[in-house]
């Protein structure tokens, strides 16, 4: 299995969750999986960053729902175009993003309507911190850096440039700044 990052953006007294992602790089490729908000609604993808190593722009595939087998979008300058076959991901790729989405979403997340997370939302209500319908587990929360309004995690050896480059193109709200 390929060498996964990480990285989180929470504002914890605004919108919760910002952004949450995972990626690894494959040949010149970046892909992954991220969720955050859209105008107040959950979105969740995966992703590819097709040619990231090349010289030139590189082309963001995304998927329109949390399905790596589901429709696959471009994003454009004039908006997303849809692909009529899905980004050239092997199945053994698909698999394993997969498991590191889910190995993920175990590790940093939890879902407000997920059945059996009362001591998760205890947790955080203890610390004053409203249940979202996607949020950070409370026993992470520590993990990342306390900023003014932002706090962030990115993991170790993750490449910052990756983010901000991602952040420019996804199907989320926020935007990471240099």
């Amino acid at each position: 299995m390929a060498q996964a990052h990480a990285h989180l953006g929470f504002a914890p007294r605004g919108a919760g969750l910002l952004y949450a992602m995972l990626w690894l790089e494959h040949e010149k490729d970046i892909l992954g999986w991220l969720i955050g908000d859209k105008d107040g609604e959950p979105v969740a993808a995966y992703f590819v960053l097709q040619d990231y190593y090349e010289a030139g722009r590189p082309h963001f595939l995304h998927t329109l729902q949390d399905n790596v087998y589901g429709p696959w979008v471009e994003a454009t300058p004039s908006g997303d175009a849809p692909r009529l076959q899905p980004a050239a991901i092997s199945e053994t790729i698909c698999h394993e993003l997969q498991q590191l989405q889910q190995e993920f979403c175990r590790h940093w997340l939890f879902f407000g309507d997920d059945p059996g997370v009362s001591a998760e939302a205890a947790a955080l209500a203890a610390r004053e911190l409203a249940v979202r319908r996607v949020n950070i587990r409370p026993n992470r929360l520590d993990k990342l850096h306390h900023g003014a309004a932002v706090w962030r995690y990115d993991g170790p050896g993750a490449d910052i440039h990756v983010l901000e480059r991602l952040s420019r193109l996804w199907p989320l709200d926020y935007r990471v700044e240099a």
